[in-house]
């Protein structure tokens, strides 16, 4: 979340930490502020003598050209924003492309100039909105959307606030009805730049009267351009997209829901079952317990890593049946640069002439293969290059608008001629500037799926193999348990250099793994297969927040995902509903709270987020990441992860209903419901099936597609399971393996689960 607002006047402390790692969950020292204008501008501060640091990004700022940039830096400094911040925003402006960097100048130009005014006094806090959705991550279209978002607002002194990480940020309308409310909802679940928000989609379609649905969808094409059904038809499939439309098709039972102000008193939406068992912190509780974890931060220097962050910028997905997968492409990189920084040691440790020529020698050859793996990459980039997600959005533009033309031509070809001269050229006039109009729409989206595409074209040209990323090692105890993490994580799918990586110091290895599963209860072939899964994810208290997971935690990896809404948000309810006391000791305490849409986040000052916001602010926090991890760290909640995922990740799944439709003895189709346990009998077959579930949440969907496919194409009796289960599970096992990561696979091919049916004991 971006918020632009007058920081205190600076505390000078003593910290073991670099300036950027400045963590945002304490509130800051009290001190003497001078007191505000009317404005948002910020206020004359006065003069004190200037730090090292600040001297030294001063400095680093005026190596940037003179210009809009370098202004709104050294606008931004002297009080808009802190030094940290503008300090990481500038690295990141360093690292834009020319093209880049010309583009931000003009949006920078641009602060402040609106209809309403021209230009603004807000021009400088506007600046410093961008500078601080740069030093988040925003970059290219998202950064775009921000300014025109916050150029309409009006001038005051209320503070921006606004998630760089959506595209979709609008305002909000207290009087808006019910029909612009479901409308705008729907815009903002299908216009994300990490995916369809499909919950919000069910949410904006189910919760409305059926009666009303035709104005939302008039709604939603006025505010887009594009049909309701249609943008739902290219978002979703599968179930999703039946659920949708199925909303959407409702038959009116009653009158329609006048979307007018209620005249009495409006009821609760919903009111609480039962009183809470534990009661919820309060603000100031919340900060106090925050202010009570330590932290200590030490900077590990810059060591150089394969360029992997822009690699998942430019494509955030990973599909398994890429050939070859984004991890196979990406991991001789990463092993050249590291072979490349051994040899770049040798030479610093080399003495004498000779063996500084020969390690010099070895470094220009490690370089060259750098550059090579680097030329790998910039090709397999391209191939993909139609998976980027704002060519993504761009090419559905241009099929939206071609659709369009094509259903008006449609239209016109069955319109009905009128006899009379006179009305019949005036109906072939509007027809065609109705046409005419549509296809400038088609046109103006074909242009612009070209400039996105020659962009990411060109980002790929001036793709870096290798780059330098600093690291910071931090050490944080939260009520006795002390955890450890890092950022800077290199992997195949790290997306963020800022973002974190770690878990407890004590209490969670191996080998503590093994002893809770024994303590479980569960079967031993439950065990096996949790346990497996578990050395490829981590143990409890793992947390890492550098993939598009956004937050990753415990023994299975479960994980906020793009809506703040994902499996870790069903772990954190279920453990709310089932046993408030151990989720209020662990994280309510700390401002980490969740309601039916996704966690929630609420912060010492009483400030409030969720979702995405929430998910954001939790990334790349350390002292927030930590509570996790200690967390993860405690008997009572290492048990609450293996109870979760035995029943949410095998039970469920087996005992998941498949409909099938086969073919009875007299060759007469019959049709019935299969459970999957039914079929897939082998300790490999519910290993992989889990395995899939934990990492890419489809071994379900999989394994029952495969099921009624094998009894459609085979023809089979769904009454005589019995006879054919074990040639079908071998249908859904290749079903299953084509889905998955083949590192995956040899990994529980090593742990010795067998093929044979009936194998898997509950």
């Amino acid at each position: 979340m971006v918020k632009i607002t007058r920081p205190p006047a600076p505390q000078l402390a003593k910290v073991d930490a670099p300036m950027a790692r400045a963590t945002q969950t304490a509130a800051p020292a009290a001190a003497p502020a001078p007191a505000r204008p009317d404005s948002s501008m910020e206020a004359a501060r006065p003069s004190v003598s200037k730090a090292p640091a600040q001297q030294k990004l001063e400095q680093q700022l005026a190596t940037f050209a003179e210009g809009p940039i370098r202004q709104a830096l050294q606008q931004a400094l002297s009080g808009a924003l802190s030094a940290p911040i503008v300090g990481v925003a500038a690295r990141a402006i360093s690292g834009f492309s020319p093209a880049q960097q010309k583009e931000l100048s003009t949006l920078l130009s641009k602060a402040g100039v609106s209809a309403k005014a021209s230009p603004r006094a807000d021009a400088g806090a506007e600046r410093a909105f961008l500078l601080k959705a740069i030093s988040d991550g925003a970059v290219g279209t998202t950064l775009k959307r921000l300014a025109d978002q916050i150029r309409g607002r009006p001038p005051g002194n209320q503070a921006f606030s606004f998630n760089p990480m959506s595209a979709s940020a609008t305002k909000s309308k207290a009087t808006a009805g019910p029909v612009d409310t479901a409308a705008a909802k729907l815009k903002a679940a299908m216009d994300d730049i990490w995916g369809t928000d499909e919950a919000a989609v069910f949410e904006a379609l189910e919760g409305t009267d059926p009666a009303l649905l035709p104005q939302v969808a008039q709604k939603y094409e006025k505010l887009t351009g594009t049909s309701l059904r249609d943008a739902l038809e290219l978002e979703l499939e599968g179930p999703d997209l039946k659920r949708a439309l199925a909303a959407l098709d409702r038959p009116v039972t009653a009158a329609p829901t006048a979307p007018a102000a209620p005249t009495g008193p409006a009821a609760p939406v919903q009111a609480p079952v039962k009183a809470a068992a534990v009661a919820k912190a309060s603000a100031a509780d919340i900060q106090k317990n925050l202010d009570g974890i330590k932290v200590t931060s030490h900077d590990e220097g810059t060591i150089k890593r394969g360029n992997a962050v822009e690699l998942n910028l430019l494509i955030p997905i990973n599909v398994a049946t890429w050939k070859p997968p984004k991890a196979k492409v990406y991991n001789p990189l990463k092993e050249a640069v590291k072979g490349r920084n051994e040899a770049q040691q040798a030479l610093d440790k080399a003495t004498t002439d000779t063996a500084k020529k020969a390690a010099q020698a070895k470094l220009e050859a490690a370089d060259k293969k750098v550059a090579a793996e680097g030329d790998k990459v910039k090709a397999w980039l391209k191939t993909h290059i139609g998976s980027n997600p704002e060519l993504q959005h761009a090419s559905a533009e241009v099929k939206h608008a071609e659709e369009a033309v094509s259903k008006l031509k449609a239209r016109h070809q069955k319109a009905k001629v009128p006899k009379d001269p006179v009305e019949a050229e005036a109906l072939k006039n509007a027809q065609k500037t109705e046409l005419d109009a549509a296809n400038a729409r088609l046109t103006t989206a074909q242009a612009t799926e070209k400039s996105v595409k020659a962009t990411a074209l060109a980002r790929v040209d001036a793709y870096q193999p290798m780059v330098d990323v600093p690291q910071t090692r931090s050490d944080i105890t939260v009520d006795g348990t002390t955890v450890r993490m890092r950022d800077g994580r290199e992997t195949a799918y790290t997306n963020s250099w800022k973002a974190l990586d770690g878990g407890a110091i004590k209490g969670d290895s191996r080998t503590d793994v093994d002893t809770q599963l024994e303590k479980s209860g569960i079967s031993e072939d439950r065990r096996k297969v949790l346990a497996s899964i578990s050395g490829l994810e981590g143990t409890f208290s793992k947390v890492n927040t550098w993939d598009i997971g956004r937050v990753s935690w415990g023994f299975t990896q479960w994980t906020l995902g793009k809506s703040g809404n994902g499996s870790l948000a069903e772990f954190m309810r279920d453990l709310k509903k089932n046993d408030s006391a151990l989720y209020e000791k662990h994280f309510g305490r700390y401002g980490l709270g969740i309601d039916d849409k996704g966690v929630v986040l609420t912060r010492g000052d009483g400030t409030v987020l969720k979702g995405v916001e929430a998910a954001e602010a939790i990334r790349t926090d350390v002292k927030l990441s930590a509570v996790f991890m200690a967390a993860g760290a405690a008997p009572e909640m290492q048990q609450a992860q293996i109870k979760f995922a035995n029943q949410g990740k095998i039970s469920d799944i087996r005992n998941h209903p498949v409909a099938v439709t086969g073919k009875d003895a007299r060759g007469a189709a019959a049709k019935g419901q299969i459970k999957l346990k039914d079929v897939v009998t082998s300790e490999y077959g519910n290993a992989i099936m889990t395995d899939l579930a934990v990492n890419a949440g489809t071994g379900m969907k999989k394994a029952s597609e495969a099921l009624a496919k094998y009894v459609s194409e085979k023809g089979v009796d769904p009454a005589k399971v019995k006879d054919w289960a074990a040639d079908a599970e071998k249908a859904v096992i290749a079903a299953l393996e084509q889905a998955s990561r083949s590192e995956r696979l040899t990994h529980h091919a090593k742990a010795g689960f067998s093929k044979e049916p009936n194998t898997f004991t509950d």
